[in-house]
């Protein structure tokens, strides 16, 4: 198997450290957008959602994707390997996790919000199936960005070492 050269290595990094950006801005925002922004009429809650919800998928989602694609390249490509560091199983693991939780979870609440506050606008906030997909949304915004954290250091800093063969 052919490895990258020296100059392929620095822009499959290149386009991974863009991607984790683009992750790691994305999920800020939407922690922020939780937090910072409090709707006071159906037309804010509704944008609010919308922009929620086009946060998460352009930016969070081409970042989780282009990290999973250049990780694997990385592995593929380069001495790293799929399975000879504890901390690239760790990352993997984390990696996968996340966009596997936010296609069958986060992705679907949020298009639940959008719904119903783009029909109710702001007696949304009086149903419990809105208040159940905004609850859980906030805790998995903040747990997410929390997890990204967690992988940044995890990158930096390489805590676990090799499978033993």
């Amino acid at each position: 198997m052919q490895k990258l050269s020296p100059r392929q290595t620095k822009w499959v990094r290149a386009v991974h450290m863009l991607s984790a950006c683009l992750w790691g801005g994305g999920a800020l925002s939407l922690v922020l957008l939780h937090c910072i922004f409090t709707p006071h009429s159906g037309d804010s809650l509704f944008a609010r959602d919308i922009c929620l919800k086009i946060i998460d998928q352009y930016v969070v989602t081409s970042g989780a994707l282009g990290c999973l694609m250049t990780g694997f390249i990385f592995a593929w490509k380069t001495s790293w390997g799929f399975f000879k560091f504890k901390w690239i199983i760790a990352k993997w693991t984390i990696n996968v996790g996340f966009i596997l939780f936010g296609f069958f979870f986060y992705m679907p609440w949020l298009e639940r919000m959008s719904q119903l506050s783009g029909s109710f606008r702001l007696m949304a906030l009086q149903t419990p199936a809105y208040l159940r997909s905004q609850f859980f949304n906030e805790i998995s915004a903040f747990a997410v960005f929390g997890c990204l954290l967690l992988v940044v250091w995890i990158s930096i800093f390489r805590p676990w070492g090799k499978i033993r063969s």
